[in-house]
């Protein structure tokens, strides 16, 4: 008798954060959009949770970056494991969230992976000495075991039936990381509404390179600040731009400042002809299995 593949099912992603790196509201602020009352201007730091069942039935969680608002955005989630954390370069907003990990190793009595570039793996060895040299502690206090991996730009690596590549992108002058995420075994997997799903935040320009890295996505997660120019981020112009050139059959943006208000951006892009396909992520946004969108 034929016997199935074993399949990736069960695919959820969420936007746990969706702001820059002040969050929305910013401190001291009064602008329209830092005291507006509708709850998706309301942006903790960008991170996204993606859970899954592996080939093997078993229940998967992975993050993408681990920002200061960790804790809240996990208590947030009801999330009760983590697999492993995707990090996408080492700036503050997106790795000072690590130490709150070591819930995850008490709840699950398991350590838990970590990908990084060389670059971002020595600052998180630099800034979690307590960590990665536990033996240096003084004391032997309750912290973090994780299993580090050094990753290397356009090489793949498979993850619990995923297959993940590490998309080679341009943060100003920094080099930092995207990653394309999809089943390893595509015959056994088809795209899907969520996979194959690229996540690009903290970006200013593509590689010639990474373009061919960005191909046949259900889902594009992209980097857009405000209107006005930024050194290091795309405006929402520029985004559209290259949300228009991958023609991922969905866009969603992210790390928006407080320039963007969600409904009246929501209005600018469907007036535009951009929306639904384009549309500004907000916190806890889930895409879901069912094919729909649900905001938790």
């Amino acid at each position: 008798p034929h016997v199935p593949s074993p399949v990736i099912s069960s695919v959820r992603f969420t936007f746990l954060g969706t702001g820059t790196s002040a969050g929305v509201p910013a401190i001291g602020c009064a602008c329209p959009v830092c005291t507006s009352p509708d709850p998706r201007d309301r942006r903790l730091r960008t991170s996204a949770l993606l859970e899954f069942t592996d080939p093997g039935a078993t229940p998967r969680a992975i993050l993408i970056d681990a920002g200061p608002d960790l804790r809240e955005q996990a208590l947030r989630r009801a999330m009760t494991r983590l697999d492993a954390i995707l990090f996408t370069h080492n700036h503050v907003d997106h790795t000072w969230g690590l130490d709150e990990v070591r819930r995850f190793n008490a709840v699950q009595n398991a350590p838990i992976d970590v990908y990084a570039d060389a670059h971002t793996d020595e600052h998180l060895r630099r800034v979690y000495t307590h960590i990665y040299e536990r033996d240096r502690n003084v004391n032997d206090s309750f912290v973090a075991t994780l299993i580090p991996h050094r990753v290397r730009p356009g090489v793949p690596f498979d993850l619990h039936g995923l297959r993940i590549t590490p998309v080679p992108l341009l943060h100003g002058r920094l080099p930092v990381l995207g990653y394309r995420i999809e089943p390893a075994d595509p015959a056994a997997a088809p795209p899907g509404p969520v996979l194959p799903l690229a996540y690009c935040t903290d970006v200013s320009a593509i590689p010639t390179e990474s373009w061919a890295l960005l191909t046949g996505l259900s889902t594009l997660v992209l980097d857009a600040l405000r209107d006005r120019r930024h050194p290091t981020h795309l405006t929402l112009e520029q985004a559209l731009g290259i949300a228009e050139r991958i023609d991922a059959s969905r866009t969603l943006f992210v790390h928006m400042s407080h320039d963007l208000g969600h409904a009246q951006t929501t209005a600018r892009l469907q007036a535009s002809g951009h929306a639904p396909r384009m549309a500004l992520a907000h916190d806890g946004l889930t895409l879901g299995a069912d094919h729909s969108c649900a905001a938790e």
